[in-house]
C-alpha cells in the first residue's frame, strides 16, 4: 500500500510541477497612460505577455522545474532519489518565489510613478507549484526503504 502511495504521490507532484509551468507565476496590472485601461503582464514558466504581446526573449523558469519533476519521477524506484528530487524542486520553487515576491514588493510600493493603482501579485502558478513540492515530501515520507 505505501509503494502504491508513494508512486501515486510523486506522479501528482511531478505533473503539477510540470503543469504549473505554464499557468501564471505573477500578474501585474498597469495602467501605462492617465484614462487608459490596465494592461496585464503576465509571467508563466515559459513566457511573459504583456497584453497581446509575447517577449521573444520570456523567462525559461521552466526548465528547472521539469528537470526537478524528472528527478521527482526517478525517486519511484529510489527513496533517497525522490528525497533528491524533492529538495531540488523545493530549491527551485523557494528561489521562484523569493525572487517573485522581491518584484512584487517593488511593484506594490508604488516605485512605478506612471500608474498609482498599479495590481500585482502571485499567480495561480506558484501555488500549484508549492503543492507539488508538498506532495514531493509527503511521498517521500510514505517510500517504502528499499
Amino acid at each position: 500500500m505505501r509503494k502504491i502511495l508513494g508512486v501515486v504521490l510523486l506522479g501528482l507532484a511531478a505533473v503539477a510541477a510540470v503543469g504549473a509551468t505554464f499557468l501564471p507565476f505573477s500578474e501585474l496590472l498597469i495602467r501605462l497612460a492617465p484614462g487608459q485601461a490596465q494592461t496585464a503582464y503576465v509571467t508563466s514558466g515559459w513566457s511573459t505577455h504583456f497584453g497581446g504581446t509575447a517577449d521573444e526573449h520570456g523567462p525559461l523558469f521552466g526548465i528547472p522545474i521539469v528537470v526537478m519533476a524528472a528527478v521527482v519521477l526517478v525517486g519511484v524506484r529510489w527513496r533517497k532519489v525522490a528525497f533528491a528530487g524533492a529538495a531540488g524542486l523545493a530549491g527551485v520553487t523557494g528561489m521562484l518565489f523569493v525572487y517573485l515576491l522581491n518584484a512584487i514588493s517593488f511593484h506594490q510600493e508604488g516605485n512605478i510613478a506612471i500608474d498609482p493603482a498599479l495590481e500585482a501579485g502571485f499567480g495561480n502558478g506558484i501555488w500549484v507549484l508549492i503543492s507539488a513540492v508538498v506532495l514531493a515530501f509527503g511521498a517521500v515520507v510514505v517510500h517504502p526503504d528499499d
